[in-house]
């Protein structure tokens, strides 16, 4: 026997309508649910129909409060990262002064990173007890320790699977 796309597609619009008609309106799974989206033969995200999947934009997913301001952090840090790359890092490694500087007191580089992170955090210390600190800011400090508990992660991965 033979199926078609068209018939395979049917079948599955038919199995999902069935599972949401039997699914109660107020189950956590239907929040957000909006009946005419995603049903018939055009998709919509963001109220765009469109003709195919390769078309179709899924809605932007809605932040709680606090989680934009957490993304830009998050961006910041990504800006940040490209930067000092051009710095300290090669063409051919981004984090190779992570992983030379490891290398010189013999530790693998997340524990390097580990090791910055502690004088970034000596750092704050000394804000903490005087208030004031007399290079890089608060916020500098902050972001240098996010990011080197990002490099940290990456050069773990990359020494648990070697």
């Amino acid at each position: 026997m033979s199926t078609t796309l068209e018939d395979s597609t049917a079948a599955i619009r038919s199995a999902v309508s069935a599972r949401m008609a039997a699914t109660p309106a107020d189950d956590p799974k239907m929040v957000g649910y909006e009946p005419s989206c995603c049903e018939g033969e055009r998709m919509c995200g963001d109220g765009v129909l469109s003709e195919t999947y390769a078309e179709w934009n899924p809605p932007t997913p809605k932040y709680r409060p606090g989680t934009d301001s957490f993304v830009a952090v998050l961006e910041e840090l990504r800006s940040l990262h490209m930067r000092k790359t051009m710095d300290y890092g090669v063409d051919e490694d981004a984090l190779a002064n992570i992983r030379n500087s490891a290398d010189v007191i013999n530790v693998p580089a997340y524990a390097g990173c580990v090791l910055r992170m502690a004088d970034k955090m000596q750092r704050l210390r000394s804000f903490f007890r005087r208030g004031e600190v007399e290079f890089d800011g608060v916020e500098d400090t902050l972001l240098d320790i996010a990011a080197y508990a990002a490099i940290a992660l990456v050069v773990y991965r990359e020494h648990a699977r070697a």
